[in-house]
């Protein structure tokens, strides 16, 4: 992994974890107010406003100790684990303002 690709990497995943928490903040509010959620749903939604913006600050992270470690080319699919989440998230949250 070049020093560029992870200098790259890392300004693009906390960008992405920026993006993240305000599209989970807005959009569980949206389905919290125009739906009835039961306790456990609600409680997912709070979760997931701390736990998808996490998850890409951590894959920054493990890409800085992946670099420093001299981690292969494959470190790079690192980057699939926000954007999975984030699909999951998605479908999630379509399913719910049903």
């Amino acid at each position: 992994m070049s020093l560029a690709a992870l200098i790259i990497g890392v300004i693009a995943q906390i960008f992405f974890a920026g993006l993240q928490g305000l599209i989970v903040v807005f959009s569980a509010a949206a389905i919290a107010n125009h739906n009835e959620l039961t306790p456990f749903q609600d409680r997912l939604l709070a979760t997931l406003m701390l736990l998808l913006p996490g998850i890409s600050l951590a894959t920054a992270a493990l890409l800085v100790v992946g670099y420093i470690n001299s981690a292969p080319w494959s470190s790079h699919f690192w980057h699939l684990l926000p954007v999975v989440a984030f699909g999951l998230y998605l479908l999630f949250a379509f399913s719910l303002s049903r």
